[in-house]
This record gives C-alpha cells, structure tokens and sequence, in this order.
C-alpha cells in the first residue's frame, strides 16, 4: 500500500522494561496453565520426573519451584533460555513453541525468576528480576559453587539427578491471601487440587505412558517433613462404554491453511459420574467440544471454537471430539490453553465427515442422546441457591435461612479467575458459579487485603441480582447483551 515511501535512516528502538513486565503480568496466565508451560520445558528436556513445590509461611506462600531430572542446560544454553523470545531450533516433537514461555509464564506470578541447571558435572544459574528488566535488561549470572549447592537442596530429593533443572519463583505477585486464621490452609487446598485436575488432564498421555511422573508438594518453611502428591491421569475420553451404539467414529477435514486433520468423534455415556467425564468439576457441561492435542499434550479441553453457537449448549453435554494437530497446526494463544481458528477453519470443522457420517449428524446424535436422557429422568427443580464457597461463614447460614429456611439448597460459589479484559464478572452455569476477574481484584477490594471471602458486599449484591440466571440452561442473545452491560457499567464505575 504505501511502495512509495522511502526509509530515510532508522533507529533502535528495544522495548522498554517496565512496560514489558507489565504486559506480561496481565498476558493472561492462571497459575496452573503457568505450571503446564514449565512442565512443557521439562519434558522437552528429555525428564522422567517433575515436582512442583509451594514454599510457605504460617501466613503467606513464599515462593514456588518446579524441578526436573531432566537433560539440564549448559552455562550457553541458559544464556539463551533466558533471553526473550530467543530465536531456538524447536524440533517438531516438542512442546515448546514462542521462546516465551519460562519468562512469560514466571513473571505472570512473581517478580524474581531464578533458574539453576546442571548438565555435565557442571551447575549454571542466572536471575532475572523486574527491577534489572526495567533498569537497562541485565540478566544476573549467578556464582557457581553456591548456585551448585542450591541445585542439592532444592533438586528432586528421591532421585538426587546428576542432571536437571530448577525453576525458583520469588516475590509472588499473584498468590497473596488474607490474614484470616485460616485463608492460608484453604487456599492452598483449593489451589492444589485446581494444579492437580489441570496438569492431570493436559499431560494425561504422559502420566497414563508413565514417561513422566508429576508431584506437588506444600512445605513449610521451618518444618522439614512434606508429603508430594502424585498427579493422576485424567482422560476425558476415559468411558467404558458409549453413550450411543456404533461411536466413536471418525471424521476428517481439510483445514484451510494446515491440511488434512484427523478429528474422533465422542459420545459419553448419560449421567456419567466417572473422573473423567467430570475433570474435578461439579458437572460434565463445561467439558464439551474439542480436545485438541500437539505432540501428546492438551492444548485445548472443550468448547467449541465459534462452530457451535451459544456454548456451552446444554444438548451437547456429552460430545467431545478428539483432534491430532499436525506440526505447525492452529496457532494457539501464548499460554498454550486455546486455539486460534479462523472463519474459514471453522467452515472446514462443521464440514468434517467419515464413517458415512458428518459433522452435523454428529452433533445432532449427541443432542438426541442428552435429550432423550434428561427426559428419561425429568425432575422438578425447588431447590433454593444460596451463596456459598468465597462468602463469609456468619452470611452464608443467615442466607440460609432466610432463602432456603435451613433445608436442602444448592450453593452458589464466588471465584476469582484471569477473565477476559472486558469482564469484571461471568457467570459459570454449568458449575453454578460466579467468577471474578483476578486482574481487577485491588481495584474492588481497595485498601482491603486479599482473603478467601473478601467483598463480601460486592458478591452478595451480584448474588441478589443474577441468582435467577443460574435456572437457564444458556443465556438468549439480549440477556447476553445485558450481561456485557453489566460488565461495562460495573468495570467504569472502578475506574477501569
């Protein structure tokens, strides 16, 4: 377009270090897709065992580490480690994509990234921390001898590997709670078995082949004695039998842009309680649509990426669609947590057929299985919603008696959550829960610290005014218009 305009000189511009930080606190990371794009690290290089270790305090979480027995890095090979979207020859089987991920998935929830590696009888360590991104971008490259005996103590202690890596988070930025006497004890529990669920579902090929076995551990501090929780397998296509005769089947497609891609076809079985049709969740409804998988790996769990409208759809509960992306498939978002799929993809999806079946009777078999069996097993619903998880303990009986008077009620939870920029709030039908966006949390509480059942008025208030949506099995296009007023409305008045 503009051919005719000549460079006269040029300048370097390299970006600026405080804005940069920034950006990548707020790029979108929970803590669990943080800790996949670590693990991904540690199985590009070749480890057998991985252990995640939240350090703490009596009051606060101190700081995290994430080892492996892996093949371990050379004083060079850190060099290039750290550096920022380096430019690295990816072998096609890795799970590695951008040359991002250690730093943005680090500095989305602390402030000093340190990483020692040893490779070859020899220990190399380097720091970096926002204060020296913003000052002039020096990485610290660390003393050997005492970076050597960190490595010691802080390696996979079963194993001791001669090889490895060690990941160390300081300064948390995304893991503060309340003073309460107790926010600390539930909030490490309710974190814990998040990580556990995530990381059991997106390395669930892994964990099953038992090429890798991964651990968490919570450790005090000053008390030496820790028990690691191994993270199990969680298949979300782990069924007995179909809930349809004749399925899985499968389903081919030329993607614009990618070539030929394998789809399989699923349908659960109704009323299924098994881990695998649940993923730790309250209900199966949130799972639906397509698992896309690169090289073993979960890219993406559920939804349906534009090819089904108004998802989650209550009628397909049960379909899930397994995917094999080739190398370079669909470009996913730098998390590593969804695809990126164009128009013209999502055309070539509902257009998929094989096995003397397309795409649509697919999906309309699905909803005919769920239909058949939620009217095989109709009942009225009378229970009451109370509020529940994230409400202080004194409000939620009196909620209970006044809205329920203290029989059978189903609660309704406050959690916080990374949303999307434009959301202060969503509401989660298919959990029966409200989420609040993490990003915009200091903005809500104000002064106020951070605890398990803070804004407690702002939750009761979003309580009282969108309890009856969570009787919808999805929401029409004007109450979805009036959600996002909500939103906006809500976000302008926190100065956002």
């Amino acid at each position: 377009m503009l051919e005719g305009l000549k460079a006269v000189d040029s300048t370097n511009l390299p970006p600026e270090g405080d804005g940069t930080i920034r950006a990548l606190s707020r790029i979108g990371y929970d803590l669990s897709d943080a800790l996949a794009d670590l693990i991904d690290n540690s199985i590009d290089a070749g480890a057998s065992r991985a252990e995640i270790t939240i350090y703490r305090s009596d009051d606060e979480v101190t700081s995290v580490t994430i080892a492996d027995d892996g093949r371990g890095m050379s004083d060079a090979e850190l060099r290039i480690g750290m550096q920022f979207a380096a430019r690295t020859d990816h072998n096609p089987n890795d799970l590695g994509a951008f040359g991002l991920g250690l730093k943005s998935a680090s500095f989305s929830q602390c402030e000093t990234l340190t990483v020692i590696s040893r490779k070859a009888g020899t220990t190399a360590a380097a720091r970096w921390s926002v204060e020296q991104i913003g000052k002039d971008w020096k990485c610290e490259l660390l003393e050997s001898a005492a970076s050597e005996a960190e490595f010691r103590r802080l390696c996979i202690p079963a194993k001791r590997p001669v090889t490895g890596t060690i990941v160390v988070w300081d300064r948390l930025t995304r893991l503060a709670v309340g003073s309460g006497d107790h926010d600390l004890d539930e909030f490490l529990a309710n974190e814990v078995a998040i990580i556990e669920a995530h990381l059991g579902l997106v390395f669930h090929r892994f964990l099953t082949a038992g090429s890798l076995i991964l651990t968490i551990v919570v450790k005090h501090e000053r008390r030496s004695l820790a028990l690691p929780r191994t993270v199990k397998p969680r298949d979300p296509f782990d069924y007995r039998r179909s809930g349809s005769e004749g399925w899985p089947k499968k389903l081919i497609t030329e993607l614009p842009g990618v070539g030929t891609l394998n789809m399989e076809a699923h349908i659960w079985p109704a009323g299924s309680l098994a881990d695998g049709y649940l993923l730790g969740a309250k209900s199966g409804l949130r799972w639906q649509g397509f698992y896309f998988y690169r090289n073993h790996r979960i890219i993406q769990a559920g939804g349906w990426n534009g090819v089904v409208r108004n998802e989650p759809d209550n009628d397909l509960a049960l379909a899930r669609v397994s995917i094999e992306l080739p190398p370079g498939g669909l470009e996913m978002n730098v998390q590593k947590s969804a695809l990126q799929v164009t128009a013209a993809q999502e055309q070539a999806f509902l257009g998929a057929q094989g096995d003397g079946i397309t795409f649509e009777e697919y999906l309309e078999e699905a909803r005919k299985v769920c239909t058949s069996a939620r009217r095989a097993n109709k009942a009225p619903k009378n229970v009451p919603l109370v509020p529940g998880q994230g409400i202080p303990m004194p409000v939620r009986r009196t909620a209970q008696k006044i809205l329920a008077s203290s029989g059978p009620h189903q609660e309704l939870d406050f959690v916080w959550q990374v949303l999307d920029q434009e959301e202060l709030f969503r509401l989660d039908l298919a959990e029966t829960r409200v989420l609040l966006n993490k990003n915009y949390r200091r903005e809500i509480l104000g002064e106020a610290s951070a605890s398990a059942t803070d804004a407690p008025i702002i939750k009761i208030l979003i309580f009282l005014l969108f309890k009856d949506d969570f009787e919808r099995f999805r929401f029409s296009a004007k109450r979805n218009a009036y959600l996002k007023a909500c939103n906006a409305l809500l976000l302008e008045a926190i100065g956002i």
